[in-house]
């Protein structure tokens, strides 16, 4: 789908989402740059509230994306949002609480459980799980890259996510295969 899509909105919470996201593209060998990706990110945009602002912005986003397919201006929307303490099917269900996501929607929804810090850490090889808290310290760009990198072979190559052990990021794979 990717190698159609003219155009990326990027909605996400916050710069390390922003960072994953982008390096993955790279690694798709998409363009990152304006007019091809814009990202709606939430930690410019607001100050708090970062997933509130997220499920307020996805309808929006979704029916703009929808315009565009009709118009034939083909258009990719990542929506990247943490479950944080909920399950990734609650937050996925809170995402579609005002909007259906059809089958058809060129969406792709990176939920990951807690945080994306735990998608990080655990592409960069570190023992992790679901249930603890890992944004502290904060990845450095070079770590994001390298798991973006990590993620992409995992994506590519289709092999079983086991060696993560993290049920969020292997339920994820699809999506990723949607971005590039």
């Amino acid at each position: 789908m990717a190698d159609r899509v003219s155009l990326t909105v990027l909605l996400c919470e916050d710069d390390v989402q922003e960072r994953l996201v982008r390096s993955y593209l790279k690694e798709c060998g998409l363009n990152t740059h304006p007019p091809y990706l814009i990202p709606r990110n939430a930690s410019r945009e607001v100050h708090g509230g970062n997933v509130g602002w997220v499920l307020r912005e996805f309808p929006k986003e979704l029916e703009a994306c929808r315009q565009r397919h009709a118009t034939r201006a083909n258009t990719l929307l990542i929506v990247v949002i943490d479950a944080d303490d909920f399950a990734v099917k609650d937050r996925r269900s809170h995402l579609q609480s005002d909007v259906q996501l059809a089958g058809n929607d060129p969406v792709a929804v990176l939920d990951p459980k807690r945080h994306v810090e735990t998608w990080i850490r655990a592409a960069l090889g570190h023992l992790v799980n679901e249930v603890d808290d890992y944004k502290n310290p904060q990845p450095k760009k070079a770590e994001v890259r390298t798991a973006a990198k990590q993620i992409y072979g995992w994506v590519r190559d289709k092999l079983p996510a086991k060696p993560m052990g993290i049920p969020s990021l292997i339920d994820a794979m699809p999506e990723w295969r949607k971005i590039g």
